[in-house]
């Protein structure tokens, strides 16, 4: 206890407290049903709730009164309020009744908050304990399957990189820009400062999802806009909470490539089929002896045959979380602390440098460090101040010595590391290096020796953040006004280290024959010195002033009365770039008459500099009603066990400015500058659209909440249909032939339509709780008009997915009764125009326009997007006595992936599994064409891209689950005196079971791209302590 004490007074020193004279002393104790302390249970005064206290760790409060004869309300999260007399008594024992209905649920908006029975916008939330069970380092990975709306794909596991890319209610714009508005405590974040957050300083999430909810942000809402609420102090004895998580990740689906007798064999076959139609057959590439010693590895020398994935990676590494955060406060001040520390190692094995002394860490990992003060002051009762400090300091390591692209990348180049591409090691133990068929032309040294021997690029992410607030309650003019003031101020600094020598390392070929060393490139390179670089990659920083206006009154108990005004101003300032300002002005105005009907109306007013003359602003207004059916008595009476019956529907019109870039907009002609042999020349550039404006969406919602069964069953659907308008689009439609390039224009639409919602039941059998839930997402884009000149109808975007590729139509491939007995095609069979060797085996492709030949005017819309349409979730959860489990299985289907993201050229990638079940004479209903070397042009989806090569990603995973025991309470308190109020040991894991159709590939249904580094799944044991 006294080094808490004397922890406390460190962190604390400057906190002070305050008192108040009043007449009177009432004391008393919050307590639940179970006679359990309801610490943070707020008590005030009827008639006068400025007066107010506090329940401290042990339910207890103190109120100073003038009179013992009125009325106390006390209130708690999840607990019915409870309106208790007075009666002169001086102590009173208070117990508050579950709210098992769930009406009183708080659901955190833009710039406020709202009871669920009277919200009418669409809007979905989960709170800090569900977040907290995920063992990731994102908080971005851990909404999928938890809130209906929200899509997600995780594109890669690395280190520091693996956060998800996720969207509300789908993708709705011809221009990429699908990004939700980032809120956090009334603040914008970015994507990257999200995937920053520890999951230790959040309270809740929500996301909202109609214009209702995102109208208020105007220029930014188009998207849906996710908001955070962290953690804020209480008044009460100091909680000091210790969180310690230790575990590994391991690879879900290890890269795969076939060994080097296979590799070799269907090296073979290709040369056969390139020779098709030849009089002369081939010599082929690896004789039989040489096929028989891959096979039998007698000559590891000369027939190498190395398993570079398993050589060079690992298939776990390491993971660990540690958090403090201490939470208390008086009637002066509160205060939330918290500080995290999060590591992840990488997969990459670790072998010795070749010179000692140069042991660097080279490997793949991230590690983070975050902390957060959220402070609250209270130096009167209608004044409060709040000043939120937090900040976020990561290193990304990633190791140097590849060749192209990553590590990743290599393992799948067939010109750099196939499996006979040179010796694991050399009887010397100096390193080898590729020699090959196909081999790259630089003789890649191998890459145990590059890795080791390289260095490393490392960067630097710091981002500090600074709120400061005041609020003044003005109920001296009338109750429930407000005002506050908000200055912020969010910087980013990030910087790039490294340090790297070239690959270029001497290396050697061993002959067996005559035991002798071939130097690579003649022995002329000497090992290479190590060098330092970088640079400060990123500086800039965004301030925010905004000034708030608020009132919320209720009249006899009968009337609902709320209203806000804000003004908003924010400046990016990026290095030395002129500063980009957006402004804005907000109404709100709500009503509601005894939780029974509900209309609100929103309006923002915002513009930017991107924008010039009558265009610089614009209106973006939102209306939303809602009817509480069971608050009639005529429903009460035919449906007495509904707790909750609401139909609500909203429409409105929020923007976005994202396509239309900075500075773009000063001038009707850009000038540019040419060189000539005769020096600059100016000439006039692309024109410019000087009426281009900010981007439109309407917005239509219209859902149902319902309660029922005493809030034990509970059910939400929203249907919506999005129209994006005034895009700003290329001009498509113009002949090119005028000879000057046209600028962009607002015309294009497309909309998205779809339903989401989700099914919570909680019950109990004996002492067992138990709870299961669902959530399902369904939204489905088109587009509907982009300026166009297609040469055929079927080549036409409209009408189409957004995000779909023009592409050829597969439909199967030629078989040996195509073609005559000279190895010709036969007459009448359309035949691609760029194919020279056509054979059996080759892809064929539908001839949309019937000129009996494939060529690009065959092209159509292919496929579907690379994002899901649907996603749902599925929880399940249940508890005895100490002892709970919870779990998600997540899933998602009608969407495709790339299968050419497996990186699947037949000899430029090396051979994977799926090239096993090629086309041959023998196998003609294949899943992979005929394999080719040197006449594979045909099949290539680099050159004639068609939608064999997308494969169906649904998917289901067992995303989360986790198995705890809390220590019994009184237990402990006996055993530590009173000083450990809780403890809790669990074990969790994340991607934990993984379900696909991608069996074949070395690839996640979440991935574009099978170079890419994998996704991992999680396992964490951890212990929560409560002092």
């Amino acid at each position: 206890m006294k080094v808490k004490n004397i922890i406390l007074f460190l962190l604390f020193l400057f906190m002070g407290t305050t008192s108040y004279a009043q007449n009177t002393v009432v004391r008393g104790k919050v307590l639940d049903v179970s006679g359990e302390p309801l610490m943070g249970a707020t008590v005030q005064e009827i008639g006068n709730r400025t007066n107010g206290a506090i329940a401290d760790l042990n339910g207890d409060f103190v109120l100073k009164l003038k009179d013992l004869n009125g009325k106390l309300s006390i209130s708690y999260v999840g607990y019915q309020t409870l309106e208790e007399p007075i009666g002169g008594r001086s102590y009173l024992k208070l117990v508050l009744t579950p709210d098992s209905k769930g009406l009183d649920e708080v659901v955190i908006l833009g710039y406020g908050q709202q009871r669920r029975i009277t919200m009418t916008g669409a809007a979905s939330s989960i709170k800090a304990e569900e977040i907290k069970r995920v063992p990731v380092g994102s908080i971005n990975n851990v909404l999928a399957g938890r809130l209906p709306g929200f899509f997600s794909v995780q594109r890669s596991g690395q280190p520091g990189a693996d956060a998800a890319d996720f969207f509300i209610r789908g993708t709705n714009s011809l221009n990429g820009d699908k990004k939700p508005l980032i809120i956090v405590d009334d603040i914008e974040y970015s994507y990257e400062q999200l995937a920053q957050i520890s999951a230790n300083e959040i309270e809740s999430i929500t996301i909202l999802k109609d214009a209702s909810t995102t109208a208020i942000y105007g220029l930014k809402g188009a998207n849906g806009v996710l908001v955070i609420k962290t953690i804020r102090g209480q008044e009460g004895k100091p909680t000091i909470n210790f969180t310690a998580e230790g575990g590994f990740n391991r690879t879900i689906k290890m890269p795969t490539v076939l060994d080097a007798y296979t590799t070799a064999s269907l090296y073979n076959e290709a040369q056969l089929n390139d020779a098709y139609g030849l009089s002369e057959q081939p010599v082929l590439q690896f004789s039989p002896s040489d096929l028989e010693f891959y096979r039998n590895g007698l000559d590891p020398y000369g027939h190498p045959n190395v398993d570079w994935v398993n050589t060079v990676l690992a298939k776990q590494s390491s993971s660990a979380r540690f958090s403090i955060d201490i939470r208390g406060g008086n009637k002066f001040v509160k205060y939330f602390t918290s500080l995290t520390y999060y590591t992840q190692g990488g997969m990459m094995k670790h072998y010795e440098p070749i010179q000692s002394g140069e042991d660097v860490d080279n490997n793949y990992y991230y590690r983070r460090y975050n902390f957060r003060s959220n402070l609250d002051f209270t130096p009167t009762k209608t004044t409060s101040i709040r000043l939120d400090l937090n900040g976020r300091f990561e290193t990304q390591n990633t190791p140097a010595g590849s060749i192209k692209g990553s590590l990743f990348d290599e393992i799948k180049n067939y010109s750099l590391l196939t499996a006979y591409a040179m010796p694991l090691t050399l009887p010397n133990g100096k390193p080898s290096y590729a020699t090959h068929p196909g081999v790259d032309t630089s003789n890649p040294v191998n890459p145990i020796a590059r890795y080791a021997n390289c260095g490393y690029k490392r960067d630097y992410k710091n981002n500090f953040n600074v709120l400061l607030s005041a609020e003044q309650k003005l109920d001296f003019i009338t109750e429930g006004l407000s005002a506050m003031a908000t200055v912020s101020y969010a910087g980013n600094f990030n910087e790039k280290r490294e340090l790297t020598r070239s690959v270029d390392l001497p290396a050697y070929m061993y002959e067996p024959n005559n035991n002798s060393y071939i130097a690579r490139r003649g022995g002329s390179i000497k090992f290479p010195t190590y060098s330092l670089g970088g640079d400060d990659a990123t500086f800039n920083y965004k301030v925010t002033y905004q000034g708030r206006l608020s009132y919320d009154h209720t009249f006899n108990a009968t009337h609902h009365l709320y209203a806000l005004y804000l003004i908003s101003r924010q400046s990016y300032i990026n290095q030395k770039d002129l500063s980009d300002n957006d402004q804005s002005m907000t109404w709100r105005l709500g009503y509601d008459f005894k939780h029974r009907y509900m209309l609100e109306f929103n309006v923002a007013y915002n513009g930017n500099d991107r924008f010039v003359g009558k265009k610089k602003f614009g209106w973006f207004p939102a209306l939303s009603v809602g009817w509480n059916l069971s608050e009639e008595t005529f429903f009460r009476s035919a449906f007495p066990f509904f707790d909750l019956f609401k139909l609500r529907t909203s429409y409105g019109i929020v923007g976005s400015d994202y396509s239309f870039g900075k500075d773009k907009n000063t001038t009707d002609v850009i000038w540019e500058t040419k060189q000539n042999p005769w020096g600059g020349t100016t000439y006039e550039g692309d024109l410019v659209y000087a009426d281009a404006t900010w981007e439109k969406e309407s917005k239509l919602d219209v859902g149902l909440d319902m309660n029922m069964l005493d809030g034990r069953l509970r059910f939400t659907i929203d249907y919506f249909h999005n129209k994006r308008y005034d895009q700003l689009i290329a001009s498509g439609d113009v002949s090119s032939i005028i000879g000057q390039k046209l600028p962009k224009r607002n015309i294009g639409k497309s909309e998205n339509s779809g339903f989401d919602g989700e099914l919570n039941y909680r019950g109990s059998i004996g002492e067992f709780k138990y709870n299961l839930g669902g959530t399902f997402s369904y939204a489905k884009n088109k587009v509907v008009y982009v300026s166009e000149a297609p040469a055929y109808p079927y080549q036409a975007q409209s009408g189409h997915r957004i995000g779909t590729k023009l592409g050829l139509r597969c439909v199967g491939f030629y078989q040996q009764e195509d073609f005559d007995v000279n190895g010709k095609l036969k007459e009448g069979i359309p035949a691609p125009a760029w194919a020279s060797n056509l054979q059996p085996g080759d892809l064929r492709y539908a001839d949309l326009n019937g000129d009996n030949f494939i060529s690009d005017a065959d092209k159509t819309y292919i496929s579907k997007p690379d994002t899901p349409t649907c996603t749902y979730g599925i929880t399940l959860g249940g508890s005895w006595k100490g002892f709970s489990f919870n779990m998600l299985w997540q899933g998602a289907f009608d969407y495709a992936i790339p299968n050419m993201g497996g990186n699947l050229v037949p000899f430029v990638n090396n051979m994977q599994e799926l090239m096993l079940e090629r086309w041959t004479p023998q196998n003609t209903d294949a899943r992979f064409p005929r394999l080719g070397i040197t006449t594979w042009e045909n099949n290539n989806y680099g050159t004639h891209l068609s939608d064999f090569w997308y494969l169906d990603a649904s998917y289901i995973r067992l995303r989360s689950a986790e198995i705890a025991y809390q220590l019994p309470q009184d237990w402990l308190r006996r055993t530590t005196k009173d000083i450990v109020k809780a403890v809790r040991l669990y074990v969790t894991g994340y991607n934990l079971l993984n379900f696909s159709n991608l069996t074949k590939l070395s690839m996640d249904p979440e991935n574009t791209s099978s170079s890419v580094y994998p996704t991992q799944a999680s396992y964490m044991f951890g212990v929560q302590c409560a002092f």
